[in-house]
Parts: structure tokens; C-alpha cells; sequence
């Protein structure tokens, strides 16, 4: 297994390598977005409060991925990427003032800017897109896992400890945000320094785009994943912070453990995909995404840690098994002459479906704080039905054997 996780990274562009290994160090500065909602309801806001707070921001910020969808094909990737980390970390001060003087416009303030910040992650997928060569994007995307879940794995049961129990004062919590500020805004420079450009051609490849020339591929993709980003929000980490509030003795610190059990099976899982041909694509999208649905199960009838930590197991080994080929399939289904306008759309019309899941899961999780896990697993089922139909086209030719000249 190592010796294919050399051969395939010594494959992968330097700008490839650059932008996995940022992505690694961008993964601790991710343990925010546990932090942020634990807080949130330490600070006495329910979970249907803090959901209308987040879907306010969404609703506020939701503009910007129509710009910035329109802007990709013909403005440098890195700029944006950079920007993303920058304004993020100015979300987090913000938080870190909100909560201190309790002022919850504040806190809708910095919920706004981070939206905004969120608006942008359209880029990620663009750069993706142009450094990961489409040989081996399968293999870019395990990759692409593999090291920041070694980051992850390393980095939160030591954050877990610092924040829940060395440190274990609400008011330490708070002024954590400033650490991650800090280190969010050193990133995004990093970013801008280091991060090869790779904007030259977009000029050269942007086109105008039909109704008549969308495939309909994509439109089937673009629903898979609008249907598993409803699962996704369902299950976001304030459902999940509300669950671990309601079972675990030190919620914060079960969070933390959620997120290393998390990281374990993508560190196992995503060398093996690098062994596996792509005849096994659309079999593996199957077996992870069903795996992602008892997860959810598993979470929504869990009334000890020990079975949400079960579910994290589950829900990883899932994600690290399909992820690889549903980029793959999903990227396969866009034309490289409107990837930037076509990742743009896909980004509104999720954030224009998502904009109020907050809201929704935190009123459903006021009437069952498990409810959303469930409704989750059959959203997840559904997207695998639309994401299977066009996978098994993507990879009915890998299995054909080679006919004999």
C-alpha cells in the first residue's frame, strides 16, 4: 500500500502536491466548526435558535456563489483560495468577540462573514479540476483524503484534550477562536506565496454556455449531489454537537473523539483505492454510500457515544470508498470548457437548496435530536440511485475486456 501512495503521489503535478498538502494544513484550523456550534448552545441558544442564526447568514451571503460562478472561468483560482482562509479567520474573531460580550448580532455577524467566505469554495473544485490529471483523478482524490485525515488524526485528539479538558472553561473556548484566526490568516498568505498559478489558460477555454449544451449527465450529478448535500446539512456538526450535548458526559471532547474515529478508516481505506482499478468504481460508490446510510442510522438511534463513534468508523470508511470515484464521475460529467460556470451552478443551486436546512434540521432536532440522522440516510439512499445510474455508464468500458488487434 505505501509503495502505491509513492508511486501515484510522484505522479501527481507540483501544484497537485501543493494544494493536498495545504489542504493538510488547513484540516486543525476544521475543528472550528465543531467549536463554534458546541458554543453556540453553551451559550443558551437551542438548536432551532442557533439553526435560524446560520440560515440567516446563509441567506444573507447566498448572492455570492452566482458571482463567483460566473467569475472562474476567467479569474486566477489561487486569489480566491487564498481569500477564502483570510476571510474566515476575520469570521472567527468576530465569533470570538460575539461570544465573549454575548451579543448575538455579533454572532449572526460572523456567521454572515463566514458565509461569505463559504460562497467561494466553488474555486476548491475548479482547482481541483485543472491540477488533478484525469488518468488518475481517482487516485488524486484518495490522495486527497488520505493526507489530510492523517492530519486530522494527528492533530484533534490533542486539540479535543487542550479545549475540553486541560483547558475546559467556556470563556478558554472562546479565546481558542483567536488561535484559529490567526492561523486561518497565515494560511490564506501561504496560500497566495505558494500555491502554483494556473489561470493563464482559462481565458482561452471559457465559452458561452446553453440550456441545450448541458448534458444531461451533469443534470443527473448535479441532483446526486444537491440530495446528498441535504444529507450532508441534515447531519451538520451542530445536529451532531446537539446529539453529543444530549449522550456525552464531556460533549466537547466526544466531539473531538467523533472526529479522530472519523479520521481512521480514510487513513486505511484510501491506500487501498489506489490498488483498485476503475472497473470497481461504480461497486464502490455503491458499498460507500451505503455505508454513509447505516452510519446516519446508526447515529439516529444511538443513545450512547460508544455507538456514535461506531457510526464515525461506518460513516469514514464510506466516504473514503466512494468519494474517489464520485468526483470522478461527477467531473467526468463536465465539459472542461464550462467547468468553472458549470461547478459555479451546482454550488448556487446546493447553497439555494441548503440555505435553509440549518433552520430546518434544528426545528427537527428540537422535536428528536436523532430524527435528522434518519431523514438523512434516505436522502443519501436516493442520491446513490441517480449517482449509481450514470457510474455504471462511467465504467461499463473499464470492465470491457481489450479486444485483440
Amino acid at each position: 500500500m505505501l509503495r502505491g501512495v509513492a508511486e501515484y503521489w510522484g505522479r501527481l503535478p507540483t501544484a497537485a502536491k501543493r494544494y493536498i498538502v495545504l489542504q493538510a494544513l488547513s484540516t486543525p484550523i476544521l475543528f472550528v466548526w465543531l467549536l463554534i456550534p458546541y458554543l453556540m448552545l453553551v451559550a443558551g441558544l437551542d438548536v432551532g435558535e442557533a439553526g435560524a442564526v446560520l440560515t440567516i447568514a446563509s441567506a444573507i451571503a447566498a448572492g455570492v456563489n452566482a458571482v463567483v460562478g460566473m467569475a472562474l472561468d476567467r479569474a486566477e483560482p489561487v486569489a480566491f483560495i487564498s481569500l477564502i482562509f483570510i476571510v474566515e479567520g476575520v469570521a472567527y474573531l468576530v465569533y470570538m468577540y460575539g461570544f465573549l460580550a454575548g451579543v448575538l448580532l455579533l454572532i449572526v455577524a460572523a456567521a454572515v462573514v463566514e458565509r461569505l467566505a463559504r460562497g467561494f469554495y466553488p474555486v476548491f473544485a475548479v482547482y481541483e479540476y485543472d491540477v488533478y490529471p484525469e488518468e488518475i483523478r481517482e487516485k488524486a482524490f484518495a490522495l486527497h483524503n488520505l493526507v489530510p485525515y492523517l492530519a486530522q488524526l494527528a492533530s484533534y485528539p490533542l486539540i479535543g484534550y487542550v479545549l475540553a479538558v486541560a483547558l475546559s472553561s467556556t470563556k478558554a473556548q472562546i479565546l481558542s477562536l483567536g488561535v484559529f484566526a490567526a492561523s486561518s490568516t497565515a494560511l490564506g498568505v501561504l496560500a497566495a506565496l505558494w500555491l502554483p498559478r494556473i489561470g493563464a489558460r482559462r481565458l482561452e477555454l471559457s465559452q458561452p454556455l446553453l440550456p441545450r449544451t448541458v448534458p444531461r449527465a451533469f443534470l443527473r450529478m448535479a441532483m446526486a449531489v444537491i440530495v446528498f448535500g441535504i444529507g450532508f446539512e441534515l447531519c451538520q456538526p451542530l445536529i451532531v454537537a446537539n446529539l453529543f450535548i444530549e449522550i456525552a458526559r464531556n460533549p466537547l471532547l466526544g466531539l473531538a473523539l467523533y472526529e479522530t474515529f472519523a479520521a481512521i478508516p480514510v487513513v486505511l481505506v484510501s491506500p487501498a483505492i489506489l490498488s483498485m482499478g476503475r472497473e470497481r468504481g461504480a461497486s464502490m460508490v455503491a458499498l460507500g454510500m451505503g455505508l454513509v446510510a447505516v452510519a446516519d442510522l446508526l447515529l439516529g438511534f444511538s443513545q450512547r457515544v460508544e455507538t456514535a463513534l461506531l457510526a464515525a468508523l461506518v460513516a469514514s470508511a464510506g466516504y473514503a470508498a466512494m468519494d474517489p470515484f464520485f468526483m470522478d464521475v461527477l467531473f467526468a460529467s463536465i465539459p472542461e470548457e464550462h467547468r468553472g460556470a458549470l461547478l459555479g451552478f451546482l454550488a448556487t443551486a446546493r447553497r439555494l437548496v441548503g440555505m435553509a436546512m440549518p433552520v430546518v434540521a434544528g426545528l427537527v432536532a428540537e422535536a428528536n435530536p436523532r430524527l435528522p440522522f434518519i431523514l438523512a440516510a434516505a436522502a443519501v439512499a436516493i442520491s446513490m440511485a441517480l449517482t449509481l445510474s450514470i457510474a455504471k455508464q462511467r465504467y461499463t468500458k473499464a470492465r470491457e475486456p481489450r479486444r485483440k488487434p
